[in-house]
């Protein structure tokens, strides 16, 4: 250890590369090349899902057995009901902020198209939407959030250039699934948002109740159309 930094391990190099790099992989090159042109969009998506599970639960294994650290070092605590209660009132507050952000930002930023939430709510069931809403709110606050934002701060001890490689792989993630001014107007305020959130509570149930929160209104949505 020097200048107050960590060494790096090789379980927790390993770790940053399956938390940031493998869904960002899968999300950006493999899925749309390989199997996007090849399915329907109900089983590419389920797929899609699949890699985001199984890369969390990977992840989960090599804190247990490859770092040998218990799950609280990445946020998996109890969470108090006056939080629970917080979290729910922010996941609220900011899904009722989406269609404001996404109106002034279409006012400089034309939304094509395809990758709008109209476009999402009208191309897959209801059903899926569910499945989508909790496999992100679970699995991309574990893999952007939790795990590259507690391990990068132990070895760096600086917050914020750690927020900032967390926030960056967010994005990017997205980046495929959703046009410009969506990222814009959306995935960055809110992606900024949360990103904040963690580094407010340390507690990773608390941010995935937000997330899920923010995201909710997709399933309503699609119900609606159906």
């Amino acid at each position: 250890m020097t200048n107050g930094q960590a060494r790096l391990s090789l379980p927790t190099a390993i770790g940053l590369s399956i938390s940031l790099l493998v869904p960002l992989f899968y999300n950006l090159l493999v899925g749309p090349l390989l199997l996007e042109p090849r399915l329907n969009g109900t089983s590419y998506a389920l797929i899609g899902f699949g890699v985001l599970w199984g890369t969390t639960l990977a992840l989960f294994l090599l804190v247990r057995v490859g770092e040998g650290q218990p799950l609280s070092s990445v946020g998996l605590q109890r969470l108090a009901w006056r939080w629970v209660l917080v979290a729910i009132g922010l996941g609220m507050a900011l899904s009722l902020a989406v269609p404001l952000l996404t109106v002034l930002v279409s006012q400089v930023i034309p939304a094509s198209e395809t990758g709008t939430i109209d476009s999402a709510t009208a191309q897959y069931p209801a059903w899926l939407l569910v499945v989508g809403v909790i496999t992100a709110g679970v699995t991309e606050e574990v893999l952007f959030r939790a795990y590259p934002l507690e391990r990068l701060i132990a070895l760096t001890r600086k917050p914020w250039p750690s927020a900032a490689i967390s926030f960056a792989g967010f994005v990017v993630l997205h980046a495929q699934s959703w046009n410009w001014a969506h990222i814009v107007g959306v995935v960055l305020p809110l992606g900024a948002v949360l990103t904040a959130l963690y580094l407010w509570r340390r507690n990773v149930l608390f941010v995935v109740l937000v997330h899920t929160l923010i995201d909710l209104p997709l399933v309503f949505i699609a119900w609606m159309n159906e």
